[in-house]
């Protein structure tokens, strides 16, 4: 089965090793960096326990190569059939934070309803978790096909430092998950989850460090994905307005097939 074919089927997609470890650790290494250096100017937003760094990822040093990193972009365009367009909505954390299923769709509220749920949604977001996640918490969990239903079976995402995963922005995920010490492969109620002791589950291997970068298809969803979260929330409006793009930059990404928009006229 393709990568398409098994997105298409389950909502979410992994890819194993596209990262090679010393590729991982200098991700680590740049994201802490940059953390450093931003707190500095007020420029870390808290949630929960995980720090975000405002602007997009393709703005930032050492960080910014994964959106038009070959590797990617090819994943990113045989699951979206065309060349993939990236829209500033990109970000990365260092910490835990929230937890809870959520679709990241505009329309994500009540399955089939809105226009989101009008034929294909080719808008798609990546995570790259740069620690283990195969036997230890702070991965996400996925409810499998709910890009096309109202749920689904529950899996966690047992992915390991190098690889990737991606989803269908009408999917159902839950980040920050949580293993037990008994049954690790037993996704538990999130509310339960959240409330039972610490003492078990299993830790997270190491500091969790986590990037999130979204591409889609030009079109009335892009175009409507826009208009409701870019347009009308303020998050979001400043994140592009601290995010400038060198000349260089903008001519990697053109050269590795991705299109870049100017969202900036938009705020």
């Amino acid at each position: 089965m393709s990568h398409r074919e098994q997105f298409e089927q389950q909502g979410y997609l992994i890819v194993r090793n596209v990262f090679t470890p010393d590729e991982v650790a200098k991700l680590r290494q740049s994201a802490y960096e940059h953390r450093d250096r931003q707190q500095k100017l007020g420029q870390v937003a808290q949630v929960k326990q995980a720090a975000s760094v405002k602007g997009d990822l393709l703005s930032k040093d050492g960080l910014g190569w994964v959106i038009y990193d070959p590797r990617i972009v090819a994943i990113a365009t045989e699951i979206l059939g065309d060349t993939p367009v990236y829209f500033s909505d990109s970000t990365y954390q260092i910490g835990t934070g929230t937890r809870g299923f959520h679709r990241d769709n505009i329309d994500r509220y009540q399955f089939g309803q809105g226009a989101d749920w009008e034929g294909p949604y080719p808008l798609i977001r990546f995570g790259i978790y740069l620690q283990n996640h195969d036997s230890y918490s702070g991965g996400i969990r996925f409810k499998a096909g709910s890009h096309e239903a109202a749920d689904g079976a529950d899996v966690f995402a047992d992915t390991r430092a190098g690889d990737i995963v991606v989803w269908n922005m009408r999917t159902l995920h839950s980040g920050n998950a949580r293993r037990m010490k008994v049954l690790t492969n037993l996704p538990l109620h999130v509310g339960l989850e959240n409330r039972l002791p610490n003492f078990l589950f299993r830790e997270q291997q190491g500091e969790r460090v986590s990037l999130f970068f979204s591409y889609g298809l030009e079109g009335k969803h892009l175009d409507r994905y826009l208009e409701q979260h870019i347009q009308k929330r303020a998050d979001m409006q400043e994140n592009v307005r601290l995010s400038t793009y060198s000349p260089e930059t903008l001519k990697k990404a053109e050269q590795n097939k991705v299109k870049v928009l100017d969202v900036k006229k938009l705020v």
